[in-house]
């Protein structure tokens, strides 16, 4: 009984650690380079087109937890702030 508590304490441990997919770090990534070659220069707008053609590539799953942020967060943290504020 000792051991399946350590174990599932463990265990809940670990996956409160978060941390993001490879495909949240790419979907991120192409955010970021996206926002980064916009040409309108309003942040809103560039923001709503590339998160479109994003999510266009990736599927849905990849931007439904924590882990798309904290992809957003590591790779380019100037954007994740206006994203979250």
């Amino acid at each position: 009984m000792r051991k399946i508590i350590m174990l599932s304490v463990l265990s809940i441990g670990l996956f409160s650690c978060a941390s993001y997919t490879e495909d949240q770090e790419n979907a991120a990534t192409d955010i970021c380079e996206c926002i980064n070659k916009a040409v309108v220069g309003d942040f809103d707008i560039d923001y709503y087109e590339c998160d479109v053609e994003v999510k266009e590539n990736y599927d849905g799953e990849v931007f439904s937890d924590e882990g798309y942020v904290l992809a957003l967060e590591d790779k380019c943290p100037d954007i994740a702030s206006k994203i979250t504020e």
